[in-house]
């Protein structure tokens, strides 16, 4: 009796770990089936063929290169991003579901609609950086200026007759527009626009003085001097202008520098956080997608989580005296 009682105890001491160690493996596998479990969605809120549209199938193929894992990009446009941003805002926080952002959109649409269908600031997870491109100023080739001074001294002989093309009201470059008037004392008629193409057009058939928009919408035109490019609004100089002062370096302390990055909904497993962060980070530091990126006039770049979650939070506190002084409105 004393000798099977024991064997016993031992068979329950044996078998009990193991039954442990079986339903520790199913968990670990059920977790590890991520990303790869089923397609990922990367939401672009903004048209194919856009520069965001590409940034999303750049990192869509880098996914796909690692995990092996089917990635679509689903562009859901309208309301200024806010419908893209919106779905990603009601998504399952389970890693299969991400935005390619951009401040609209994730800050300051908060600050310009009276009303969104989501907190930009409350409802999403932030992943990370993929690139940061800063707006230029450009004039058409036939007016006579030559630099961002030269512009100013126009400006202020022709108060108010300076047509300066907006891509749409509530945009970074209709607000970058404003903030230029108030540093250097000018008024300029801004003639809103559907977007950069249209703006582009009547600049090119003259019927407007300047523009502003990110570099690569107008590159093309710059390199073949149809445009004159006066001003960069970045932190330092495009590798892709590099003769193109910036605005800093011509005593306007301001920079106005436009950014995409990835998103999540909020509640995302902080493992998911981390490794999705890893993967985006590793596909821009890839030689060919930065190279890729620049030749459309984008500049890859990186961050922590915590880096981009600082840097959508300040877009809000940096465009907010604007959108209040200039009563602002994108509706």
């Amino acid at each position: 009796m004393i000798r099977m009682h024991m064997i016993r105890r031992w068979a329950y001491a044996t078998v009990l770990p193991a039954g442990l160690a079986l339903l520790t493996a199913s968990w670990c596998g059920a977790q590890a089936r991520w990303p790869m479990e089923k397609p990922m969605t990367l939401i672009v809120p903004w048209p194919a063929g856009s520069s965001f549209d590409i940034v999303g199938r750049v990192v869509g193929e880098g996914i796909q290169r690692k995990y092996g894992n089917t990635v679509v990009v689903e562009n859901r446009t309208g309301a200024s991003g806010n419908i893209g941003q919106a779905t990603v805002a009601r998504a399952k926080p389970d890693g299969y579901t991400f935005i390619v952002t951009t401040p609209g959109p994730a800050a300051n649409n908060v600050l310009t609609f009276k009303s969104l269908p989501y907190d930009p600031l409350t409802d999403f997870s932030y992943i990370g950086l993929t690139n940061r491109d800063p707006s230029v100023l450009v004039v058409r080739s036939s007016l006579k200026v030559d630099s961002f001074k030269d512009f100013v001294v126009y400006a202020k002989a022709h108060p108010g007759q300076v047509r300066m093309g907006s891509p749409g009201s509530g945009t970074y470059s209709h607000m970058t527009q404003l903030a230029l008037q108030d540093l250097a004392g000018v008024e300029f008629n801004i003639v809103p626009y559907r977007g950069p193409p249209q703006v582009l057009q009547d600049l090119l058939g003259g019927h407007l003085d300047a523009g502003m928009a990110l570099i690569g919408n107008f590159m093309v035109q710059i390199r073949a001097g149809q445009l004159k490019v006066l001003a960069v609004f970045g932190d330092k100089r495009d590798p892709s202008l590099p003769n193109v002062p910036t605005l800093i370096e011509q005593g306007y302390q301001f920079s106005s520098q436009p950014w995409t990055g990835i998103q999540g909904p909020k509640g995302l497993p902080r493992e998911i956080v981390v490794e999705m962060n890893k993967t985006v980070n590793e596909i821009l530091r890839e030689p060919a997608v930065v190279a890729k990126l620049a030749a459309l006039g984008m500049t890859a770049a990186t961050s922590t989580p915590e880096e981009f979650e600082k840097l959508v939070r300040a877009e809000v506190d940096k465009w907010r005296p604007i959108v209040v002084k200039h009563k602002v409105s994108a509706e």
